[in-house]
């Protein structure tokens, strides 16, 4: 591969950033009708992750990351900043998660049921990475005034949305994710995403993003 295909090739998680901001953005401009609702970049997901480690060692001293709680507060990312508090503003955070470094899943985190559904394309439980989110002590952090905040919150009841026979080729797990997010956001039904037109929505990704692009609005 030539340096000049090296450079023009973006990263997994750049491409699902793209998107994740694509959509914000069709929110926000009223493009889309729902409201209320963030789209988390893989950053902050990391950052959760981690987060979530050092919590569950130490939960008596633990202390809040800034950059999460900047998250929360609707601050960051600061290319896609609306200043919407996680559970005041928002009532649904859509995330685009990589597991095990090899496979793309999504998930719609509702702050009002306290819920964490779960969208695979390969029909597995990743109970462990999926814990972090179910837990989302960010919330708690944001909203209380006090120092000394209680991080015990209830944990949030988790459900895989059932799914069954897609990804036959291994290769469009993340396709399916960021199509997944956009079926749960509109209202439609799962069914519509198969294995026998994923191809036409992954050339329908790329044509979104290269549209953005050339978008000055956007």
């Amino acid at each position: 591969m030539c340096s000049r295909e090296m450079k023009i090739l973006r990263s997994p998680e750049e491409e699902m950033d793209a998107m994740m901001y694509l959509f914000q953005e069709r929110t926000s401009l009223h493009r889309w009708k729902p409201d209320r609702v963030a789209f988390m970049r893989c950053l902050f997901n990391t950052q959760l992750i981690s987060a979530y480690g050092k919590f569950e060692g130490n939960r008596r001293g633990y202390k809040f990351d800034n950059t999460l709680l900047e998250y929360g507060r609707g601050e960051l990312p600061y290319n896609g900043s609306t200043g919407s508090v996680s559970n005041v503003d928002v009532d649904r955070l859509y995330v685009p998660l990589f597991v095990n470094q090899n496979h793309w899943i999504s998930m719609c985190i509702n702050l009002v049921n306290r819920t964490v559904d779960v969208f695979d394309c390969g029909g597995r439980k990743n109970t462990r990475s999926v814990e972090a989110f179910a837990v989302l002590i960010i919330v708690k952090a944001v909203q209380s005034p006090d120092k000394k905040k209680d991080y015990n919150v209830k944990q949030y009841i988790v459900s895989y949305v059932p799914i069954h026979g897609l990804n036959m080729s291994g290769n469009d797990c993340g396709a399916y994710a960021l199509k997944f997010i956009e079926c749960h956001l509109l209202g439609l039904d799962f069914s519509l995403i198969n294995y026998e037109n994923i191809q036409e929505a992954r050339h329908k990704i790329a044509y979104d993003l290269w549209e953005a692009a050339n978008n000055e609005v956007l």
